[in-house]
Protein backbone atom coordinates (compact mmCIF):
# COMPACT_ATOMS: atom_id res chain seq x y z
CA UNK A 1 0.00 0.00 0.00
CA UNK A 2 2.78 2.70 0.96
CA UNK A 3 4.45 1.75 -2.45
CA UNK A 4 1.08 1.97 -4.40
CA UNK A 5 0.43 5.77 -2.54
CA UNK A 6 4.21 7.09 -3.49
CA UNK A 7 3.93 5.33 -7.28
CA UNK A 8 0.71 7.57 -7.42
CA UNK A 9 2.26 11.21 -5.49
CA UNK A 10 5.71 10.85 -7.75
CA UNK A 11 3.88 12.31 -11.03
CA UNK A 12 3.09 14.82 -8.39
CA UNK A 13 6.58 15.52 -7.32
CA UNK A 14 7.61 15.61 -11.12
CA UNK A 15 5.50 18.26 -12.19
CA UNK A 16 5.93 20.22 -9.13
CA UNK A 17 9.96 20.17 -9.77
CA UNK A 18 9.10 20.66 -13.57
CA UNK A 19 7.27 23.92 -12.40
CA UNK A 20 10.74 25.05 -10.36
CA UNK A 21 13.02 24.52 -12.73
CA UNK A 22 10.92 26.13 -15.23
CA UNK A 23 11.20 28.90 -13.09
CA UNK A 24 15.21 28.71 -13.00
CA UNK A 25 14.76 28.38 -17.09
CA UNK A 26 13.04 31.78 -17.01
CA UNK A 27 15.98 33.15 -15.09
CA UNK A 28 18.27 31.75 -17.82
CA UNK A 29 16.17 33.36 -20.49
CA UNK A 30 15.75 36.70 -19.59
CA UNK A 31 19.68 37.11 -17.53
CA UNK A 32 21.89 35.53 -20.18
CA UNK A 33 20.92 37.44 -23.04
CA UNK A 34 21.93 40.47 -20.82
CA UNK A 35 25.53 41.15 -20.82
CA UNK A 36 24.90 43.59 -17.40
CA UNK A 37 23.74 40.62 -15.30
CA UNK A 38 24.46 36.75 -14.55
CA UNK A 39 22.09 33.91 -13.53
CA UNK A 40 23.99 34.26 -9.99
CA UNK A 41 23.85 38.02 -9.47
CA UNK A 42 21.90 39.41 -8.43
CA UNK A 43 21.32 36.42 -6.41
CA UNK A 44 17.51 37.67 -5.99
CA UNK A 45 14.95 38.01 -8.79
CA UNK A 46 13.91 41.27 -9.99
CA UNK A 47 11.12 43.29 -11.56
CA UNK A 48 13.00 44.19 -15.02
CA UNK A 49 10.85 47.32 -15.00
CA UNK A 50 11.44 49.05 -11.57
CA UNK A 51 14.35 46.69 -10.35
CA UNK A 52 12.63 46.06 -7.10
CA UNK A 53 13.70 42.75 -5.68
CA UNK A 54 10.96 40.38 -5.93
CA UNK A 55 9.60 38.70 -3.13
CA UNK A 56 9.73 34.75 -2.31
CA UNK A 57 6.20 34.62 -1.88
CA UNK A 58 5.88 36.29 -5.16
CA UNK A 59 7.95 34.23 -7.25
CA UNK A 60 6.06 31.06 -6.78
CA UNK A 61 5.57 29.12 -10.13
CA UNK A 62 2.35 29.92 -12.01
CA UNK A 63 0.57 30.26 -8.82
CA UNK A 64 2.51 33.97 -8.04
CA UNK A 65 1.15 35.22 -11.64
CA UNK A 66 -2.25 34.01 -11.20
CA UNK A 67 -2.62 35.82 -7.96
CA UNK A 68 -1.02 39.02 -9.35
CA UNK A 69 -2.99 39.09 -11.99
CA UNK A 70 0.01 38.94 -14.05
CA UNK A 71 1.13 42.37 -12.94
CA UNK A 72 4.11 43.37 -10.76
CA UNK A 73 3.34 44.27 -6.55
CA UNK A 74 5.49 47.22 -6.70
CA UNK A 75 5.11 49.10 -10.23
CA UNK A 76 1.75 47.32 -12.00
CA UNK A 77 4.02 46.72 -15.11
CA UNK A 78 2.63 43.66 -16.37
CA UNK A 79 4.38 40.49 -16.08
CA UNK A 80 4.61 38.24 -19.79
CA UNK A 81 2.90 35.37 -19.63
CA UNK A 82 5.76 33.91 -21.09
CA UNK A 83 7.07 33.07 -17.19
CA UNK A 84 4.03 30.61 -16.54
CA UNK A 85 4.33 29.59 -20.01
CA UNK A 86 7.69 28.36 -19.81
CA UNK A 87 7.21 26.61 -16.40
CA UNK A 88 4.10 24.75 -17.46
CA UNK A 89 5.59 23.60 -20.82
CA UNK A 90 8.62 22.75 -18.43
CA UNK A 91 6.89 20.79 -16.14
CA UNK A 92 4.35 19.23 -18.68
CA UNK A 93 7.58 17.77 -20.41
CA UNK A 94 9.40 16.62 -17.55
CA UNK A 95 5.94 14.64 -16.46
CA UNK A 96 5.94 13.05 -20.24
CA UNK A 97 9.66 11.50 -20.15
CA UNK A 98 8.65 10.09 -16.66
CA UNK A 99 5.55 8.64 -17.89
CA UNK A 100 8.05 7.68 -21.50
CA UNK A 101 11.14 6.45 -19.67
CA UNK A 102 10.50 5.69 -16.00
CA UNK A 103 12.35 5.66 -13.04
CA UNK A 104 15.64 5.07 -15.21
CA UNK A 105 19.27 7.06 -15.88
CA UNK A 106 17.34 8.03 -19.89
CA UNK A 107 14.84 9.72 -17.99
CA UNK A 108 17.42 11.58 -16.39
CA UNK A 109 19.19 12.61 -19.57
CA UNK A 110 15.55 13.42 -21.02
CA UNK A 111 14.71 15.88 -18.14
CA UNK A 112 18.64 17.26 -18.76
CA UNK A 113 18.20 17.58 -22.42
CA UNK A 114 14.71 19.29 -22.51
CA UNK A 115 16.11 21.80 -19.51
CA UNK A 116 18.08 22.66 -22.10
CA UNK A 117 16.50 22.89 -25.00
CA UNK A 118 13.70 24.95 -23.52
CA UNK A 119 15.70 28.13 -23.14
CA UNK A 120 17.36 27.57 -25.99
CA UNK A 121 13.94 27.44 -28.36
CA UNK A 122 13.06 30.88 -25.95
CA UNK A 123 15.88 33.08 -26.38
CA UNK A 124 16.83 31.87 -29.88
CA UNK A 125 13.48 32.99 -31.03
CA UNK A 126 13.66 36.30 -29.34
CA UNK A 127 17.22 37.39 -29.86
CA UNK A 128 18.73 34.92 -33.02
CA UNK A 129 21.07 33.86 -30.76
CA UNK A 130 21.62 30.02 -29.12
CA UNK A 131 24.43 30.90 -26.24
CA UNK A 132 27.39 28.70 -25.81
CA UNK A 133 26.80 28.12 -22.35
CA UNK A 134 23.65 26.23 -22.74
CA UNK A 135 25.36 24.12 -25.50
CA UNK A 136 28.70 23.51 -23.06
CA UNK A 137 26.32 22.63 -20.16
CA UNK A 138 23.64 20.17 -21.88
CA UNK A 139 27.46 18.56 -23.74
CA UNK A 140 28.77 17.97 -20.26
CA UNK A 141 26.48 16.70 -18.17
CA UNK A 142 24.93 15.04 -21.35
CA UNK A 143 28.22 13.53 -21.74
CA UNK A 144 28.29 12.38 -18.01
CA UNK A 145 24.85 10.73 -18.28
CA UNK A 146 25.41 8.95 -21.29
CA UNK A 147 28.32 7.71 -19.66
CA UNK A 148 26.71 6.32 -16.88
CA UNK A 149 24.24 4.57 -18.79
CA UNK A 150 27.03 2.96 -21.37
CA UNK A 151 28.40 1.47 -17.56
CA UNK A 152 25.03 0.19 -16.29
CA UNK A 153 24.58 -1.43 -19.19
CA UNK A 154 28.11 -2.76 -19.66
CA UNK A 155 28.00 -1.34 -23.63
CA UNK A 156 30.33 0.82 -25.05
CA UNK A 157 28.61 0.90 -27.93
CA UNK A 158 26.13 3.17 -26.96
CA UNK A 159 28.59 5.62 -25.82
CA UNK A 160 30.31 5.40 -28.79
CA UNK A 161 27.33 5.43 -30.72
CA UNK A 162 26.15 9.24 -28.77
CA UNK A 163 29.88 10.33 -29.93
CA UNK A 164 29.09 9.61 -33.69
CA UNK A 165 25.78 11.32 -33.24
CA UNK A 166 27.71 14.63 -31.37
CA UNK A 167 30.39 14.55 -34.20
CA UNK A 168 27.80 13.71 -37.08
CA UNK A 169 25.53 16.13 -36.06
CA UNK A 170 27.58 19.33 -35.98
CA UNK A 171 29.12 18.18 -39.08
CA UNK A 172 25.60 17.58 -41.28
CA UNK A 173 24.93 21.21 -40.26
CA UNK A 174 28.28 22.34 -40.81
CA UNK A 175 28.05 21.40 -44.60
CA UNK A 176 24.39 22.34 -45.16
CA UNK A 177 25.41 26.19 -43.74
CA UNK A 178 28.55 26.05 -45.77
CA UNK A 179 26.78 24.89 -49.19
CA UNK A 180 23.67 26.73 -48.45
CA UNK A 181 25.52 30.13 -48.11
CA UNK A 182 27.29 28.96 -51.44
CA UNK A 183 24.25 28.77 -53.28
CA UNK A 184 22.09 31.48 -51.41
CA UNK A 185 25.57 33.87 -51.38
CA UNK A 186 24.78 34.89 -47.73
CA UNK A 187 24.70 33.37 -44.67
CA UNK A 188 22.22 30.21 -44.30
CA UNK A 189 22.82 29.05 -41.22
CA UNK A 190 24.32 30.16 -37.39
CA UNK A 191 27.45 28.80 -35.97
CA UNK A 192 24.75 28.15 -32.73
CA UNK A 193 22.57 25.74 -34.84
CA UNK A 194 25.68 23.64 -35.74
CA UNK A 195 26.33 23.44 -31.95
CA UNK A 196 23.02 22.78 -31.30
CA UNK A 197 22.87 19.89 -33.88
CA UNK A 198 25.94 18.31 -32.40
CA UNK A 199 24.13 18.40 -28.79
CA UNK A 200 21.27 16.57 -30.30
CA UNK A 201 23.36 14.21 -31.59
CA UNK A 202 24.77 13.12 -28.10
CA UNK A 203 21.53 13.07 -26.58
CA UNK A 204 19.52 11.08 -29.42
CA UNK A 205 22.10 9.13 -31.53
CA UNK A 206 23.35 8.59 -35.09
CA UNK A 207 21.23 7.32 -37.48
CA UNK A 208 18.46 7.16 -37.76
CA UNK A 209 17.91 9.73 -34.99
CA UNK A 210 19.72 12.57 -36.74
CA UNK A 211 17.96 12.26 -40.21
CA UNK A 212 14.68 12.72 -38.37
CA UNK A 213 15.31 16.06 -36.77
CA UNK A 214 16.74 17.63 -40.18
CA UNK A 215 13.46 16.52 -41.79
CA UNK A 216 11.12 17.63 -39.24
CA UNK A 217 13.23 20.89 -38.42
CA UNK A 218 13.23 21.67 -41.77
CA UNK A 219 9.60 20.93 -42.55
CA UNK A 220 8.22 22.67 -39.46
CA UNK A 221 10.44 25.47 -40.74
CA UNK A 222 9.17 25.33 -44.04
CA UNK A 223 5.67 25.67 -42.83
CA UNK A 224 6.13 28.31 -39.89
CA UNK A 225 8.51 30.62 -42.39
CA UNK A 226 5.77 30.25 -45.36
CA UNK A 227 2.42 31.20 -42.83
CA UNK A 228 4.94 33.96 -41.67
CA UNK A 229 5.68 35.59 -45.32
CA UNK A 230 2.07 34.97 -46.89
CA UNK A 231 0.44 36.41 -43.64
CA UNK A 232 2.98 39.59 -44.28
CA UNK A 233 4.47 39.10 -40.63
CA UNK A 234 8.16 38.55 -42.56
CA UNK A 235 9.04 38.93 -45.72
CA UNK A 236 11.52 37.00 -47.77
CA UNK A 237 14.34 38.79 -46.61
CA UNK A 238 13.32 38.83 -43.07
CA UNK A 239 15.71 36.17 -40.64
CA UNK A 240 13.95 33.55 -39.16
CA UNK A 241 15.77 31.39 -36.42
CA UNK A 242 16.35 27.24 -36.90
CA UNK A 243 16.88 26.84 -33.32
CA UNK A 244 13.65 26.72 -32.55
CA UNK A 245 12.94 24.03 -34.88
CA UNK A 246 15.61 21.94 -33.99
CA UNK A 247 14.66 22.20 -30.75
CA UNK A 248 11.47 20.90 -31.44
CA UNK A 249 12.62 18.34 -33.54
CA UNK A 250 14.95 17.05 -30.84
CA UNK A 251 12.14 16.63 -28.44
CA UNK A 252 9.28 14.73 -31.11
CA UNK A 253 12.62 12.62 -31.87
CA UNK A 254 13.27 11.56 -28.56
CA UNK A 255 9.70 10.76 -27.48
CA UNK A 256 8.15 9.39 -30.46
CA UNK A 257 11.15 8.73 -33.18
CA UNK A 258 11.01 4.75 -32.82
CA UNK A 259 7.94 4.69 -33.57
CA UNK A 260 7.79 7.55 -36.31
CA UNK A 261 10.81 6.03 -37.98
CA UNK A 262 8.94 2.17 -38.00
CA UNK A 263 5.92 3.94 -39.48
CA UNK A 264 8.01 5.58 -42.30
CA UNK A 265 9.57 1.84 -42.86
CA UNK A 266 5.79 0.28 -43.01
CA UNK A 267 4.94 3.10 -45.45
CA UNK A 268 7.72 2.69 -48.41
CA UNK A 269 7.82 -0.93 -47.77
CA UNK A 270 11.08 -1.56 -46.26
CA UNK A 271 9.54 -3.32 -42.91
Amino acid sequence: MVTSVIETWIPVFIFLFGLAIGSFINVCIYRIPHPDVSIHSPRRSFCPECNETISAYDNIPVLSYLILRGKCRHCSAPISGLYPLVELATAGLFLVMYYRFGPTFEFLLSLIFVAVLVPIFVIDAQHYIIPNVLIVTGLILGFGIVSAIAYQRGDVWYLLIRLIGAVAGGLVLWLVAVIGSAVLRKKAMGGGDIKLMALNGLFLGAWPELVMVIAFSALGGAIVGTTLIVSGVKSRQSPIPYGPFLAGAAVLVLLWGDNLWRMYLQSVGWN
